[in-house]
């Protein structure tokens, strides 16, 4: 993804005086990242890989997923390598919202539904201890990533949107989640908008700045001995005399065990992963730190909130003041200028004073959509494993995907969680899926577009 000044140009870029879709004012910083590479910490040094090594694992990918299993790998001895194309954080984990959320797209009642009782309780309690991994090792490195674990909440509108959120509420407690359910005029005070009934609060979640977030895993990993390598994409991958051989531009790696954590990014890497997910875009806008007047009525408690069920966005506050919301990007990688024009429609149904103010930065990125709403860890081949599907919910799934990942590579198996034995996920329909995914999100838009603005 390229960058440039003004105009509707590719994602990642800052929106100059020629943009008549969004109002802003030109800046003088654009990146992939948005605003999340103007505010994070400064990345450690990462080398590139020139020539050939041998290792025991080689991970292609530096996003959560990759920086995690290389963490933990590096931790219990075992000599890992990480190969990402561009920069630790570059992909996904650098541009997602940093919505912190324990759980899984499925709830603990549908798991135990799906898998039966032991193997569903199992796959719960995994997903609710997502965000505990996050928190834990943001604690135990001190990393700077404007971390906070003052919860989420999940908003609904109307009769069937209040019965949803208050069906999952007494789900997940019955499982001994730490949840409620907030009426109306106590949500209104947390968010500082009344256009929902009630909403959801899930006090085990919370949010980081994630690039830096990811930066810090960058630097746990190498402290613990891991090598991460930028630049350094990988073009073919083979296996040879019961070895796994990576090929970059500027060198190989040779390992026993290689895993793949790309996610949204995977592309054509390996045939298995070909119709596994789709990938889609997340768009996101932000303003510059609101004044005071503002401070106090958009979003108060500075608590992160996902509105999927109703208006299709997610929304928050960063540690300076500035408003973050973000939805639906481009099905391709074709940019949509629309669509970001939507999201700022959006922004000035819930919070209308936003009229007045500037959305300077834009960006978006991919996420990794799978048919079951579940992710997968498969070992697609003898010493070829694939951590992927996190569905929206990146920060702490991946984390904990990549911590299962390198247990796995290390010999330690998980017998009772599904999403360790599933075999690998496939869209069915695989070719037509862009063309039934527009027909949903062009519902889903139309039905937004009776809020009054």
């Amino acid at each position: 993804m390229g960058t440039t000044v003004g105009g509707p140009g590719p994602l990642g870029t800052n929106l100059g005086g020629s943009s008549a879709f969004l109002r802003a004012t030109p800046m003088d910083f654009a990146s992939p990242q948005g605003l999340w590479d103007k505010t994070a910490e400064e990345p450690s040094a990462v080398g590139t890989l020139d020539g050939d090594l041998a290792v025991e694992v080689a991970i292609i990918g530096g996003g959560f997923c990759g920086l995690s299993a290389a963490l933990h790998l590096a931790e219990a001895g075992v000599d890992a390598v990480v190969l990402e194309a561009e920069t630790p954080g570059w992909g996904a984990s650098g541009r997602n919202g940093g919505q912190v959320i324990a759980g899984l797209k499925i709830d603990p009642g549908e798991c135990v539904h799906k898998f039966g009782a032991e193997p569903g309780r199992a796959l719960a309690k995994f997903g609710a201890g997502t965000a505990d991994l996050v928190f834990d090792l943001i604690e135990r490195f001190q990393i700077r990533c404007e971390a906070h674990r003052n919860g989420w909440l999940q908003p609904a509108h109307g009769r069937a949107g209040v019965a949803a959120v208050a069906a999952r509420v007494g789900d997940i407690q019955a499982s001994g989640g730490n949840v409620e359910l907030v009426e109306r005029e106590r949500l209104a005070q947390l968010i500082g908008t009344k256009l929902y009934d009630c909403a959801m609060l899930d006090r085990r979640s919370g949010s980081v700045q994630p690039l830096g977030y990811a930066r810090g895993l960058a630097t746990a990993a190498l402290k613990a001995g891991a090598r991460l390598f930028r630049e350094a994409r990988v073009t073919s991958l083979e296996a040879r005399d019961g070895r796994w051989l990576l090929t970059t531009a500027r060198g190989r790696v040779s390992a026993r065990h290689c895993l793949m954590a790309t996610n949204g990014y995977t592309g054509d890497l390996h045939p298995a992963l070909h119709a596994a997910m789709i990938p889609v875009q997340s768009y996101q806008i932000a303003t510059d730190p609101l004044p005071d007047a503002l401070d106090r009525q958009v979003l108060p408690s500075r608590i992160p909130v996902s509105d999927l069920l109703y208006l299709g966005v997610y929304f928050r506050r960063d540690d300076a003041g500035r408003f973050i919301i973000g939805g639906r990007g481009s099905l391709t990688d074709h940019e949509r200028p629309d669509l970001f024009r939507n999201i700022q429609r959006i922004a000035h149904v819930l919070y209308p004073a936003l009229r007045e103010i500037d959305f300077t930065l834009r960006w978006g990125g991919k996420l990794a959509l799978t048919s079951d709403h579940l992710p997968r860890l498969v070992t697609i081949e003898r010493g070829l494993h694939a951590a992927y599907g996190c569905n929206g919910r990146g920060v702490a799934l991946a984390t904990s995907m990549g911590k299962l990942a390198a247990e796995r590579i290390r010999g330690i198996e998980h017998p009772d969680l599904p999403i360790a034995n599933l075999p690998p996920a496939r869209f069915p329909f695989y070719p037509l899926r862009l063309p039934a995914m527009a027909v949903i999100a062009r519902f889903k838009r139309l039905r937004t577009r009776f809020v009054r603005a």
